[in-house]
C-alpha cells in the first residue's frame, strides 16, 4: 500500500510528518510517499527508512488563501500534485495536516465527489467518557449547508461506523440549543424533519453539553457550528488540564495526591487526547483522504495514517456509493 504524506501544514514541520510515518511503520508496513522538499525529505530521513518515494515540491497552499483559487492555480502545490497521484494505479490514499478547505477543494475538483453527494465532510472522531465512539459531522469543511446535506453526512457516517468502527445501526443526533423538536433555526428543524422521517437511527437532538457523554454515535452540524463546539470543548479541556497540573504541584500535599492517582490521571488524559484518534477521514470524495491535525505531534500523525490505512482496507467508498444508490 502506498500513503501520500503531505509535508506541509503542521505547525511543527515537515518533520513531524516523517518521523510519524516512521512510527507507523512500526505497527504496519506500508510505502510512503512524502510530497515536498526532496533535499530535506532525504537529510531528515537519514537511511531510517529506504522504501519510500518522494514527489518534489516547493510549493503548498497555506490557510490565508482561497481554497478553491489556489486548487486551480497552483498545479504544483502539494495537495494538488497528492491528489493527482491518486489517480494513478498503485497509490491508495492522502494524508495531510494543511489547508482544510484546500484539501475538501481538491477533494471535490480533482478527486471528485461520490454520485449522488453534494457536499464532502470532516468526521472527527470526540473522546468520550464510555468506550462508544461518537462522529462529530461536520467539523469545518462546509460553512453553509442545507439539510439534504446533513441527511448525507449521517447517511455516510453511518456506513462509516458499521463497516470501520463495528458499530452496528449507529444512534444518530442533531447538534441544537435544546432538545426539544421545534427548537433551532430553519436548518436544523428542516433536518430534524429529514431525519425523523428516515430509515436512520435518529435519536433527535443533542445538546453541546453532551458531545462527550456518548448518548449519541453521529451528531451532525454545519460546519460552522460544528466546529466552534470542537473548538470550544478542546480549549476547555486544555484548560482544565493546566489548571489540575497547577493544583497538583501547588504544596507537597498536593504533589503526594498527584503521585497516588497518577496512573488514573494519565488514563483521563489519554481518553482525552486527540493523538488517540491522529486524524478524520474526508467522506464524500472518489479518493481515501484524512485530515490531520495541524497541530499533530509524531503520534498523532502515526495514528493519522494507521486510521487511514484502516479506511482504504474496509474499501468504505465502495460501500457508500452502494448505499446511495439501494
Amino acid at each position: 500500500m502506498k500513503i501520500l504524506i503531505d509535508t506541509f501544514g503542521a505547525d511543527a514541520g515537515y518533520k513531524i510528518t516523517i518521523d510519524g510515518a516512521i512510527k507507523a511503520l512500526e505497527k504496519r508496513k506500508f510505502t510512503p510517499v512524502f510530497v515536498g522538499n526532496e533535499e530535506n525529505i532525504k537529510e531528515y530521513i537519514n537511511s531510517r527508512i529506504s522504501d519510500y518515494e518522494i514527489i518534489h515540491t516547493d510549493n503548498f497552499i497555506s490557510n490565508n488563501e482561497d481554497p478553491v483559487r489556489a486548487i486551480r492555480g497552483k498545479k504544483d502545490a502539494s495537495i494538488v500534485l497528492a491528489y493527482n497521484k491518486l489517480k494513478e494505479e498503485g497509490y491508495d490514499g492522502l494524508i495531510s495536516a494543511g489547508s482544510t478547505g484546500g484539501l475538501l477543494a481538491g477533494g471535490l475538483f480533482i478527486g471528485g465527489r461520490i454520485k449522488g453527494i453534494k457536499r464532502a465532510c470532516l468526521a472527527v472522531s470526540l473522546p468520550s467518557l464510555t468506550d462508544e465512539i461518537t462522529l462529530l459531522m461536520d467539523s469545518g469543511a462546509n460553512m453553509d449547508c442545507k439539510a439534504e446535506m446533513l441527511y448525507e453526512f449521517a447517511l455516510m457516517g453511518k456506513v462509516f461506523l458499521e463497516n470501520v468502527m463495528n458499530v452496528d445501526n449507529p444512534k444518530i443526533s442533531l447538534l441544537n440549543v435544546g432538545l426539544e423538536e421545534h427548537k433551532g433555526n430553519k436548518l436544523t428543524k428542516e433536518t430534524y424533519g429529514l431525519l425523523k422521517e428516515s430509515d436512520l437511527n435518529f435519536i433527535g437532538n443533542i445538546e453541546s453539553r453532551d458531545l462527550f457523554t456518548s448518548k449519541s454515535n453521529i451528531i451532525l452540524a454545519d460546519g460552522f457550528d460544528g466546529n466552534i463546539a470542537l473548538k470550544t470543548a478542546e480549549g476547555v479541556l486544555k484548560l482544565f488540564g493546566k489548571e489540575l497540573k497547577n493544583i497538583l504541584y501547588k504544596s507537597s500535599k498536593n504533589k503526594i495526591a498527584g503521585a497516588l492517582i497518577k496512573n488514573d490521571l494519565k488514563k483521563l488524559t489519554e481518553k482525552f487526547s486527540a493523538d488517540e484518534v491522529g486524524g478524520a477521514p474526508l467522506l464524500g470524495v472518489k479518493s481515501y483522504v484524512y485530515k490531520a491535525h495541524g497541530n499533530a505531534n509524531e503520534t498523532a500523525f502515526a495514528n493519522g495514517i494507521l486510521g487511514l490505512m484502516d479506511y482504504i482496507d474496509k474499501d468504505v467508498i465502495s460501500k457508500i456509493e452502494g448505499e446511495l444508490n439501494d
